[in-house]
This record gives structure tokens, sequence and C-alpha cells, in this order.
């Protein structure tokens, strides 16, 4: 499956770029966003930050004024003063790419069995979503799952991860699906959202440290923006957008920065209906005075 970047046309519109600006892509991904800032300006400069070693490896644009780097966007800082690169923009996607479900083989999907990994860098992460299944208590388990997936059932789910790792490890994702199968009632396995969605988001969130990262990420590319300079956000999830927007109010109290919008922009219905996956973006953007 090719990765679809969603809000394209919102993110050039509303980061609102000229030809000579500076642009950073904080979560370059496959580069959708970039190739199409790339088209649409002649004169422009993206420095694109990629966190997972193998994604950056498969990125496929070689454009003289893409610079790629294999680094964590909570290094902003250090990146910008490493390449002396002033960014007039800066965008951050944090939905995950469809090549992390589909191909990576790393058990971010609960549609495929696969090991369960979850670690988008697995040659400097240490910890992997097996390790927190099988290492963490009851207790610990159920506050993951409850505060990090939102999920109503984490007492159940977390009991029951316990009760049959006894036996032996829980190591692959469709045994863990099947402990979520037996640990929520029947009508929640017919709603629209598949019923082991929660648990895996926060096995994921968890493992990558996100919503701390996102933190960092965003607290760095307010400081490093130009003055004038816009920075767009899209998140898939509340949690992200909860951190978001406790740091921009913040930012916005203290005069750092001001709304471009109100509230957020989503996909128009023409791109939900040709991408599914857009359905839950929701991007913010914000100009730093």
């Amino acid at each position: 499956m090719v990765h679809k970047p969603v809000l394209v046309n919102e993110v050039i519109e509303y980061l609102s770029l000229e030809p000579g600006n500076k642009v950073i892509d904080a979560t370059l991904d496959g580069g959708g966003h970039a190739l199409a800032i790339l088209e649409k300006f002649k004169d422009i400069k993206i420095l694109g930050i990629e966190w997972d070693p193998e994604l950056f490896k498969n990125l496929k644009i070689t454009d003289s004024r893409l610079i790629k780097i294999n680094d964590s966007y909570v290094n902003l800082k250090k990146v910008v003063k490493d390449y002396k690169f002033e960014p007039d923009g800066i965008l951050f996607d944090l939905g995950l790419s469809s090549w992390h479900y589909e191909e990576s083989g790393r058990g971010f999907s609960f549609k495929k069995n696969e090991t369960l990994d979850m670690r988008f860098n697995q040659e400097i992460q240490t910890e992997s979503a097996l390790d927190i299944v099988n290492k963490s208590s009851e207790e610990e388990l159920r506050e993951l799952i409850s505060s990090l997936g939102e999920e109503q059932f984490a007492g159940n789910i977390a009991k029951n991860i316990v009760r049959i790792r006894r036996e032996k490890p829980i190591v692959m994702t469709g045994e863990l699906v099947s402990v979520i199968n037996q640990s929520v009632p029947d009508w929640y396995k017919h709603r629209k959202i598949h019923f082991a969605t929660k648990t895996f988001q926060a096995l994921r969130v968890s493992v990558n440290d996100e919503l701390v990262n996102i933190r960092k990420g965003l607290m760095a590319a307010i400081e490093v923006l130009k003055p004038k300079g816009r920075l767009a956000m899209i998140a898939f999830q509340g949690l992200e957008n909860k951190v978001a927007k406790e740091i921009f109010r913040e930012k916005k109290k203290n005069g750092v920065i001001e709304f471009v919008v109100k509230g957020a922009v989503k996909p128009s219905w023409e791109e939900q209906k040709s991408n599914p996956r857009a359905r839950s973006a929701k991007m913010k953007v914000i100009q730093k005075i």
C-alpha cells in the first residue's frame, strides 16, 4: 500500500509559503508532503526529518532542495543549529505511515499476525511492546491501556494478559487480539472501531514515548521558527491534540504565538472518501509573533 499523505493542499495553503522559504518537515515519512511542496515551488528548501531508519532508507526522493536526516524531531534545535537552517514553516504529521502497518512486520496492526514490537527505531530503542505486555504488572498494564488508549475495558484486558502469560509469553499480535477478544463484551466487537484498536494504540504510544516526544518537538519547533513563521500539526487522535492544545494555549497566553485558524482544519469530504485514513485527521495552525 502506498502511503497517501493527508491535507496536502491545506498544508501548502496554511503554511503560507513563498518562493525562497525554508521549511522543516519534522515527520518526513514517505515524503508526500515534501514532494508536493517541492513541486509547487521551484525556489524552496526543505529539511526533512525521519526517525525510522528503515523508512528513511526507503525514501526515494532525490532532489537537491531536500536535506534528509535520520533523526528524531525531539532533537530539532540541534538539527537546525547543525544545518544552519532557519525555518519559515514547520510541519508535523503525527499519523503512522501505511508502511508501518502494511510492510514493517513490527506488529503495529492487529490485522496481521506479527511479533509484538512497535518500535519506530529498532537500532536505538530497547523496550518493545513484547516487553511491556510480558513484564508489566497488572496495575501498570491497566493504567497504560486506560490512559494512553482511553480503553474502558482496560482492567479486564490487563487481568487477562497477566493470567494468560503465566502459561506462556504473549509474543504475537494475534495472541494479544485473542486476549482482548476474551476481555470485552460482544456488543463492543460490533462497533465501527475494532475492539483491539485502543490497546494497540496504548502500547505503540508507550513504546515510542510519543506524547512526551510530541511535547518536546513542538516546544523546540516554536523556539526555532522565524518570527511570522507558521507551524502546522496534523494529529489523528485525541491525546496528541490535547498535548498540542496545552502548549499552544500556554504560548498564546505568553504572547509567543497566535492562532491562524480557530479549532482545526479537517479534510474535505472528497478526500475522506478517497483516503479513509484521512477521516480522523485534524490540523492545527499557529504563527509565531
